[in-house]
């Protein structure tokens, strides 16, 4: 089924907050076999949004739409889709009266104002909030579907989860499924890799084959739908054993990213990590800590800045500083032993670099950085060579960190 999801507010156009919600919906779509082919941003204009919800009926079979169904004047999104969808707009008599229960329970006087949430495209069908006042809806008319979801995001997924899917399913029956793998190239360019499947990437249907930059690695994702989990990934397995035959791969993650797949490994394995950060300022300690349930392998991170740090607090050699400089192997090698060891931690990550804009203390271009990881097999380094702005360089050290260190929690556990 052509979905196109549409959120709403000139807080988007603006750049006041990222577009959480139409990341998590066009993942969710998807893990539930819906084709997102479209995805729009409209502000809150009543003209405007009304023929982006027009258009999107045109080309898409389902939208679904976020934000816009508060009380306030600039909450205009369901009387939009009504004129969209040629509908009056209506007051609903018993919404009404949940409202005034549900402020009475909160002790919130209940305003004129709040009544609009009452207000809903004639013939529409509700969806409780469990997280809010403001109910969802869906509209149907000449075989299209339009569904109105908050823009608070976790008002958003919770309806979306225990409302609106298990709403379309029974209508509308199984979607199948679509399933990611990304295989991860480490050390090849998207050129290089375009060289060797070049074939593969000009006759592909399903599974499809995209090639993705990411900081520090080139991500090969290989995607299909099929109608249930067997057969969806038979069919990715069969184009990625095609593609690991031509070229060197790693199979980071599956539906996610290095980090999910990290933290998974790490909670299954139950490994203790840690690191010492130098040019990353922190990062792989607030990448390691963004999932819940880090803290059951997540000791902690030494930000060393200064060469005084590195010394004291994760006991570097005084001389390998002076002669080798602190961008070195072995002074990532000597802090991820130092962490290792002053933290207790089954595996240590270290990241010392030039993140830039200037070069290095002896010339050397922004964006070289040395990673060392430090276990039970011994420490190992990588030099790396990044590009881009200070802060392109510094994310994709601290991600490229995150994958040395699940390859070496891998190998442990081989």
């Amino acid at each position: 089924m052509i979905t196109e999801i549409i959120t709403t507010g000139s807080e988007l156009l603006l750049g006041e907050i990222a577009n959480e919600n139409a990341q998590w919906l066009a993942a969710f779509l998807n893990e539930h076999g819906y084709t997102v082919a479209y995805m729009t941003v409209v502000g809150d204009n009543p003209r405007r949004m009304e023929e982006a919800f027009r258009h999107a009926l045109t080309r898409a079979d389902l939208v679904i739409t976020s934000g816009g169904l508060g009380s306030t004047l600039g909450d205009i999104t369901k009387k939009a889709g009504a004129r969209a969808m040629n509908l009056p707009f209506v007051r609903i008599e018993e919404e009404s009266r949940r409202l005034k229960i549900y402020y009475a329970e909160k002790h919130r006087p209940y305003l004129p104002s709040l009544d609009r949430q009452a207000w809903f495209a004639k013939g529409a069908r509700l969806f409780f909030n469990e997280a809010g006042s403001a109910s969802g809806c869906a509209v149907e008319k000449g075989g299209k579907i339009l569904i109105h979801l908050p823009g608070p995001p976790f008002e958003m997924k919770t309806m979306m989860r225990n409302h609106v899917m298990p709403w379309l399913t029974e209508k509308l029956g199984s979607q199948g499924i679509i399933r990611s793998l990304v295989l991860s190239a480490v050390h090849m360019t998207e050129a290089e890799i375009e060289e060797k499947i070049e074939d593969l990437l000009r006759s592909q249907s399903n599974p499809t084959i995209a090639l993705l930059a990411r900081p520090g690695y080139v991500a090969v994702r290989v995607t299909a739908k099929g109608a249930d989990e067997k057969e969806t990934m038979d069919l990715i397995e069969k184009t990625a054993g095609e593609i690991e035959k031509r070229m060197p791969l790693s199979r980071y993650h599956l539906e996610g990213d290095v980090l999910n797949d990290l933290h998974h490994f790490l909670l299954e394995n139950h490994l203790s990590v840690s690191a010492a950060e130098s040019c990353t300022g922190g990062l792989i300690g607030k990448f390691l800590t963004d999932n819940p349930g880090s803290s059951s392998y997540f000791k902690g991170s030494a930000v060393t800045y200064w060469n005084e740090a590195k010394e004291k607090v994760l006991s570097v050699n005084k001389d390998t500083l002076r002669h080798l400089t602190a961008v070195s192997g072995p002074v990532a090698e000597e802090m991820a032993e130092g962490s290792r060891a002053l933290y207790g931690s089954d595996i240590a990550v270290s990241t010392t670099g030039y993140a830039g804009p200037g070069k290095g203390e002896r010339g050397e271009d922004p964006g070289l950085v040395y990673i060392g990881v430090s276990g039970p097999l011994g420490t190992e380094v990588h030099k790396e060579q990044f590009f881009g702005s200070r802060r392109s360089v510094r994310y994709g050290a601290a991600e490229k960190a995150l994958c040395y260190l699940l390859q070496y929690g891998k190998r442990m556990k081989s």
